[in-house]
């Protein structure tokens, strides 16, 4: 394993603008819940910004699993066993269930992190598969596209109903990994452009997704993109894009979501272009598959 136990003190990589991190000017905060207890449902992320050092947190712990990246400015993390780790652009700090800790913020104004929570039984299905370092403090590195991505599922996370939370959580966790595998293994770095595609084809199905800027974004000309994605999935890029959709849908349908308001999760104008498609890809239309089930 890739152990960063002794990175606290190096700096992290930081391609994210300036200009974007001053714009977010104060906290942006959201917390929910699945079903009634914090601690094990908890789902929440936001823009902490802490300008003085009273915004500091000594002997401090969660019941529930946090981390959070810090975009701007610096401080220290302090075990309670000692052990002091400075924090800087690029550092990944981990508040594990029932640890104590404290976290010092250098008081020049520029403190901004981003944070996720999750409840502790989901944090204890990670420990469970080991995919991840429990080290709690660690050295990422900020691409980008990482500011949007974080707040878009801000956005998403405020927005979603009570009974679209669960559908959430697969994000959270999915960046939790994306902060502790993708960003902080350099072998993960190397990744398949295939790979790399399929993750973005996969994600926020409600959008559109330009194939040639995806191709683009992978250093290929959208001709060989296409060729190789196909050569390795058998499919091509638009079709794998088609099918994960589909997949979300039925997933929708299953739990109940009204199948107009499942076209526009899925990224269609309107029921009819959903349908048609649905009814293509599987033979049916929605509302039969919907029937089936019954």
């Amino acid at each position: 394993m890739f152990l960063l136990s002794k990175m606290g003190d190096e700096k992290g990589k930081s391609m994210v603008s300036e200009s974007l991190l001053e714009r977010i000017e104060k906290s942006d905060v959201i917390y929910r819940c699945i079903g009634k207890e914090m601690k094990n449902g908890i789902l929440a992320c936001g823009f902490m910004r802490k300008e003085t050092a009273e915004r500091s947190q000594y002997h401090f712990s969660n019941a529930y699993y946090s981390c959070f990246v810090l975009l701007r400015g610096s401080g220290r993390y302090l075990s309670e066993t000692g052990t002091s780790y400075q924090l800087q652009a690029g550092s990944l700090v981990q508040r594990l269930p029932g640890v104590p800790h404290s976290t010092i913020i250098h008081p020049d104004g520029k403190w901004l992190e981003f944070f996720i929570s999750i409840g502790k039984p989901f944090f204890k299905a990670f420990c469970s598969i080991g995919v991840y370092d429990q080290t709690p403090v660690q050295t990422t590195e900020l691409f980008p596209g990482d500011l949007e991505r974080y707040q878009k599922l801000l956005r998403k996370l405020k927005a979603a109903p009570d009974s679209q939370l669960p559908l959430l959580l697969p994000e959270l966790q999915k960046e939790i990994l994306r902060m502790h595998g993708y960003h902080t293994h350099p072998e993960k770095m190397q990744r398949d452009p295939v790979e790399i595609a399929c993750d973005a084809l996969s994600q926020n199905l409600e959008e559109e997704i330009s194939m040639e800027e995806l191709a683009s974004s992978l250093q290929l000309g959208y001709e060989t993109f296409r060729k190789v994605f196909k050569k390795q999935t058998g499919i091509s890029p638009a079709r794998y894009r088609t099918g994960k959709k589909m997949e979300q849908a039925c997933i929708l349908l299953d739990g109940g979501v009204p199948i107009k308001e499942i076209a526009g999760l899925v990224g269609y104008g309107d029921v009819y272009a959903f349908s048609k498609q649905f009814s293509r890809f599987f033979g049916f239309p929605p509302g039969q598959y919907r029937k089936n089930l019954k």
